[in-house]
């Protein structure tokens, strides 16, 4: 009699498989035209394929128990405390020019996008780029041809063309791509053809449906291309992706878990028959049991099972030889105890932090942590992470306002204020005891620790530690500062505080 197993007749349903795939060829289409001048012009709109599918890799996220807060925990660190204006240079003394400046940029950023804070919009792009490796900006014109506005664009939307090389009016060579944008759901004024993009700064007159204007810049818009790898490569790739497997591993093993708790057992017992076979409404019984076999409403039932022996002819001398017999061994030692796959899930944690470059405290995992090792996690997180990320974005940003010509202005990204207040104290103390420190040194740490604005004191004996007072004209202020060797000691300390306020 062969051996069979019964086992439940329900489908689980399958993450989305990722696969790597070469950049190939959706669509070719190249254009001619003739610019102001009668110069001939040739753009390639050969449009690429990606080498991952941009909206799985996006969706990923929603069955990462890890995933989802690194993402978020470089929006919120990049972008989170704001975006900020200030002075390119701060030695000046403000002028009225400055003033100016500072007030049009200020009237900028807030009209630069009117339902929602561009902070908003910057994290939105962020989410994107780290989601599934690029990010588009799509920049707004008035016109006056200025930039006016700015918002995000889904990338799973988005396909890249090749790149074009172009030759500037003033004889600059740069490199553009096109870009299409394809949503059957939101696009509604585009069908078929989609609504076509061109990169920042590109002078091709197109259109929104891929043609050539006859008469003025076109209507398409432009946006600017963030994205995680090569600048070359049409596509970027998310920066967990050499951990992706281990994501993909770690889902399983959570469903496996889960169904642990709603399926029962893996195989709880054996039936094992002895000179009988189960009868067909036997077997039917067993199928019927392990496709319900589904949480609480299994428990407290009962199974009856009948058999009929394999052999029907009776021997009166052999009566109790060969009698049919079912019975029900348990499978005990290979019953699951508690959840599986804990260590492997651990791992998979610690893989995608480190591809992250994040300290487990920044997504909440903090048991092993104290203050000092908090403060110095924080300090090289912020240093060697999210500074240099904020200045990419904090470029961008800048160089979307070129046409304004500003001279003194700039946006930047706020961060966050990660003075140790011991360490200062302990800077402090010696430094003002030495008469090292000037009441002006002061006001701006001061500022921070009170977070209000404070005033610098009016008047250059405020600029002096207290007691030494300029004598002349002529007093060498970088005897104070400690530029020469009389003044070594007392000039360690202002350098140091210098430093902190900076």
């Amino acid at each position: 009699m062969a051996s069979k197993i019964i086992k439940s007749t329900k489908n689980n349903k399958e993450l989305a498989s990722v696969k790597k795939s070469e950049v190939t060829v959706e669509k070719s289409r190249s254009i001619k035209y003739k610019s102001f001048g009668g110069i001939e012009q040739s753009r390639d709109l050969t449009q690429l394929s990606p080498p991952y599918d941009i909206k799985v890799l996006r969706a990923i996220g929603e069955s990462s128990s890890i995933l989802k807060q690194c993402i978020d925990a470089y929006a919120h660190n990049v972008t989170g405390f704001g975006i900020g204006i200030r002075y390119k240079t701060e030695d000046n003394e403000e002028t009225p020019e400055m003033k100016s400046e500072k007030a049009a940029i200020e009237g900028l950023l807030k009209g630069l996008n009117l339902e929602r804070p561009p902070k908003e919009v910057i994290e939105e792009v962020i989410h994107h780029v780290e989601e599934c490796g690029n990010g588009y900006f799509e920049a707004i014109r008035n016109g006056k041809d200025e930039v006016v506005g700015i918002d995000s664009i889904k990338p799973e939307h988005m396909t890249a063309t090749k790149l074009n090389r172009i030759t500037l009016p003033d004889g600059t060579v740069r490199k553009f791509r096109y870009y299409v944008f394809r949503d059957s759901l939101e696009d509604s004024g585009q069908k078929g053809n989609g609504m076509w993009f061109k990169s920042f700064g590109d002078p091709t007159p197109l259109n929104t449906d891929g043609s050539i204007a006859k008469d003025g810049e076109g209507t398409a818009t432009e946006v600017i291309h963030v994205k995680i790898g090569d600048y070359t490569d049409p596509y970027g790739v998310p920066r967990y992706i050499g951990t992706l497997i281990k994501i993909l591993g770690a889902r399983k093993a959570d469903e496996l878990n889960y169904r642990y708790f709603t399926n029962g057992r893996h195989m709880p017992l054996a039936i094992l028959l002895e000179n009988a076979q189960l009868t067909a409404q036997s077997e039917e019984t067993l199928q019927s049991y392990a496709d319900q076999l589904d949480g609480e409403s299994s428990q407290h039932k009962f199974l009856l099972l009948e058999a009929e022996k394999v052999d029907s002819s009776s021997n009166m001398l052999d009566e109790g030889k060969d009698k049919p017999a079912i019975k029900l061994e348990k499978l005990a030692d290979i019953l699951q105890k508690d959840a599986l796959f804990l260590e492997y899930d651990q791992r998979t944690t610690e893989a995608v932090l480190s591809s992250f470059r994040l300290p487990p405290i920044y997504v909440g995992m903090s048991s092993d942590y104290n203050r000092a090792t908090v403060e110095t996690a924080k300090e090289l997180t912020e240093e060697q992470v999210f500074q240099p990320r904020r200045e990419g974005y904090e470029w961008r940003l800048n160089n979307l306002f070129t046409d304004y010509e500003f001279k003194h202005v700039e946006l930047y990204l706020k961060s966050p204020n990660l003075s140790n207040m011991e360490d200062i104290k302990s800077i402090l103390d010696p430094a003002i005891q030495a008469n090292a420190v000037a009441p002006n040194d002061l006001r701006e740490l001061l500022s921070k620790v009170l977070n209000k604005p404070l005033q610098l004191f009016k008047g250059d004996k405020f600029n002096f530690p207290m007691g030494v007072q300029p004598q002349s004209n002529d007093y060498n202020i970088e005897k104070a500062y400690g530029e020469t060797s009389d003044g070594e000691m007392a000039g360690m300390f202002r350098r140091m505080i210098r430093k902190m306020k900076g």
